[in-house]
């Protein structure tokens, strides 16, 4: 199961704005301090309020979820089963809560809360069947919940995260999904997302937290991305989670000299209790020097995350980026190493999958200059230095004379040129890539749909850019879907508010 993003997707934190939460002040004291990742100082208040209240599930709940976060920072075996016992505890208390008060609402919804912290350990802790169980366990919780009280709004985000996470089920464990019955609708977790935002009172911090996310992945929309991005870090500054995802959104969004200021200090915050976030923030930051096409530091950085990482997410992308600056270097045995390194990622998410294909090409039929060429040109394409792309590969687009290796200049090509603003040429542009028949690089025809549609909305063809879309979503079956899919999702949005 793709564990990044399930841990981005079931990580529960809580509310910019209490409204009429029913939550004790001391619970409430404490997520404050565990919101800003003062994790001991939470614990205290917890383990206080349990002494006091020794038949809440509150206190054992919330000390759960910390060693819950502290698992999944740290791939920690004895956290998990630290964070397995104190589950346990807060499972058998809500329990008694329900035999008493079987219709406390929430009371439910914590125990589906609870269920959904158990899914996501299971399924880091490699127990996927365990996983789904559990999340259909937390689903039932949550419409039990919403039955009893339909106004009852945090419960909506536990249910729009489920349904969203199930999205990303790899096609191996789609029998799972169907053997336990859970749901899986982006569009309807988005919306129920947003509800509990937008009218719940304990869940917005992390209905704001998934919102950026979504926005940001789903959506391609930085800027909507970019206002809860902002309210998180400037409520909990010392939130490594908050301020490493606006770090992602940063550089998606071209940022990345600021990105870079946010990335070093999550590291000079250096929470010892979370190393993986730190590890992918060197991650980060060699994804950055290699957009700069700043080579040896973006080694020294991808070598960085791929010794301290603790788990396989982007560990082949991260390989694949230093192969390509070793061969930008002219380090043939650098090359040789990393390439050989492209394998070793998480083969259930795209960029991984991708490395290992590339890297198996490599080695077979060498790269070519050419190729070497079309890499810098896409990190000075997400660099946001366009006129650079825009001159380079118009000066040159006749010497690439292979076909998928045309369609990908072109495709290059024609996004600078709609950044430029040069709609004519884009379009012009555009229709030379649908003319083409690449047998690889099948991804270009879908982008260039796109691209299409973007100038032709830039130009008031509105209709026309909408029924592009349509094609545009018909053939992207290809290389980078997910991200392909994203600018189509926000572009239909821009279409549909204008």
């Amino acid at each position: 199961m793709k564990t990044t993003i399930l841990f981005i997707i079931l990580l529960t934190l809580t509310s910019i704005h209490l409204g009429q939460s029913a939550l004790p002040p001391l619970i409430r004291e404490g997520r404050e301090q565990a919101y800003n990742m003062k994790l001991d100082a939470a614990d205290k208040l917890f383990n206080k309020y349990n002494s006091l209240k020794p038949d809440s599930p509150y206190g054992y709940y919330y000390k759960a979820q910390i060693h819950f976060w502290i698992f999944l920072g740290s791939r920690d075996n004895k956290e998990y089963q630290i964070f397995l016992k104190l589950s346990d505890e807060a499972q058998e208390k809500i329990e008694k809560v329900l035999t008493k008060e079987p219709k406390n609402f929430r009371i439910k919804c914590l125990a589906g809360n609870l269920a959904s912290f158990r899914a996501m350990a299971q399924a880091t802790n490699n127990s996927s069947v365990d996983a789904f169980w559990s999340s259909k366990k937390a689903v039932k919780y949550f419409e039990e919940s919403l039955e009893l009280n339909p106004k009852y709004y945090d419960a909506y985000l536990g249910l729009g995260l489920f349904d969203y996470a199930m999205s990303f089920v790899p096609d191996f464990l789609k029998w799972a999904v169907n053997l336990t019955g859970l749901s899986s609708d982006k569009e309807r977790g988005f919306r129920y997302i947003q509800k509990a935002y937008e009218k719940g009172t304990d869940e917005k911090i992390e209905a704001a937290f998934h919102l950026s996310k979504i926005y940001t992945d789903y959506l391609a929309d930085c800027d909507s991305a970019f206002f809860f991005l902002n309210l998180l870090t400037s409520q909990y500054p010392s939130n490594q989670l908050f301020s490493y995802q606006y770090a992602v959104t940063l550089i998606k969004n071209r940022q990345l000299g600021k990105a870079m200021e946010v990335l070093n200090r999550v590291i000079r915050q250096n929470n010892k209790k979370l190393p993986q976030i730190i590890a992918l923030c060197y991650y980060r930051k060699g994804e950055i020097f290699f957009k700069k096409n700043k080579y040896k530091s973006a080694v020294e950085m991808y070598s960085r995350f791929l010794k301290d990482t603790r788990e396989l997410d982007f560990a082949g992308f991260a390989a694949l980026n230093a192969a390509y600056c070793y061969k930008l270097m002219g380090d043939e045995a650098g090359y040789k190493k990393y390439l050989s390194l492209t394998k070793n990622g998480n083969q259930d998410i795209f960029e991984d999958s991708y490395a290992k294909h590339c890297g198996e090409k490599y080695q077979n039929t060498g790269i070519q200059p050419v190729e070497l060429k079309l890499v810098v040109a896409k990190n000075n394409l997400d660099a946001g230095l366009f006129r650079i792309v825009y001159d380079s590969l118009k000066l040159n687009i006749d010497n690439f004379d292979k076909s998928d290796i045309k369609s990908v200049a072109l495709a290059y090509l024609a996004e600078a040129s709609l950044s430029l603003r040069k709609y004519p040429e884009s379009l012009n542009i555009t229709d030379q890539i649908l003319s083409m028949n690449p047998s690889n690089e099948r991804w270009t025809r879908p982008i260039a749909y796109l691209l299409k549609a973007k100038a032709k909305f830039a130009s008031g063809e509105k209709s026309d850019a909408l029924e592009l879309l349509k094609q545009a979503e018909q053939y992207n079956s290809y290389e980078f879907k997910d991200n392909i899919q994203a600018r189509i999702e926000g572009m239909k949005r821009k279409l549909n508010k204008d």
